[in-house]
């Protein structure tokens, strides 16, 4: 507590200002610890339940369990949706971790958002086309020059439009809409769907978190795809950011 201004007091407050330096690098790494262990107990369940499922249904086809067609058919058939499903998680954990690797998006172009956002979003449309969910693109799409990776902002687009596809009904509607100002285009992918609890707001783009605390899987995958969005918007030097109304549904924005 010596708060004199000499040659002691200064050596003191340098002294303050290490001890507190430390003791925040400390906290950081005790988060950082605690974030890892939470990394691995979220894989280890994420790929643990559908593997436990595909041996289930491999022990019972070595048992001969199965003696008709139709029962293996579907049995097959479990097989190799588990199958998909561990090889989407996978994937989604290994460009969740080239993203943490990497200090940020690589192979930005210079290109037209009308030209990108008309050659990302055409496929969609064919796509529901024959979809009970509704997707409505509002035109025309600004025309801007921004530097982009389209490979990655497409990613982005897949993962949002999955997320919406998730949690809307039979006849619910997604609507992607684009505008540009002097320093940023800016996308919006809204739904109609069942919404965003506060509580859940602030964790949505944290890696592994599931709004659906049943951890069900009709909810989806491994809680990576938003993570993936926001690491991806932020190497491009942009923001992304959600607003949501319980019951009403979501606005996920991103420039």
């Amino acid at each position: 507590q010596y708060k004199k201004n000499n040659e002691m007091g200064r050596y003191c407050q340098a002294f303050d200002q290490l001890r507190m330096q430390l003791k925040e690098s400390l906290e950081k790494q005790a988060t950082l610890e605690k974030s890892r262990k939470e990394l691995i107990a979220s894989i280890s369940h994420d790929l643990r339940t559908p593997l436990s499922s595909i041996r289930g249904y491999v022990e019972g086809l070595e048992d001969g369990i199965v003696h008709d067609r139709e029962r293996f058919n579907r049995y097959m058939a479990v097989i190799k949706n588990k199958t998909e499903s561990l090889n989407n998680q996978i994937e989604s954990l290994f460009q969740y971790s080239q993203l943490e690797l990497s200090d940020g998006v690589r192979d930005l172009c210079r290109r037209n958002s009308e030209e990108l956002l008309e050659t990302i979003l055409k496929p969609y449309e064919v796509e529901f086309t024959d979809c009970q969910i509704r997707l409505g693109i509002s035109r025309p799409f600004p025309k801007a020059e921004i530097d982009v990776n389209e490979n990655s902002i497409s990613q982005v687009f897949d993962n949002l439009i999955a997320n919406a596809k998730r949690y809307v009904d039979e006849n619910g509607v997604i609507t992607i809409k684009a505008n540009a100002d002097v320093r940023y285009l800016t996308v919006s992918v809204s739904d109609n769907g069942s919404g965003i609890s506060p509580e859940d707001m602030q964790h949505v783009f944290e890696h592994f978190y599931r709004a659906e605390k049943s951890r069900s899987r009709n909810y989806g995958g491994a809680g990576l795809g938003l993570a993936i969005c926001k690491r991806i918007i932020e190497g491009h030097g942009g923001e992304i950011w959600v607003e949501s109304t319980v019951g009403a549904g979501s606005v996920f924005r991103f420039s």
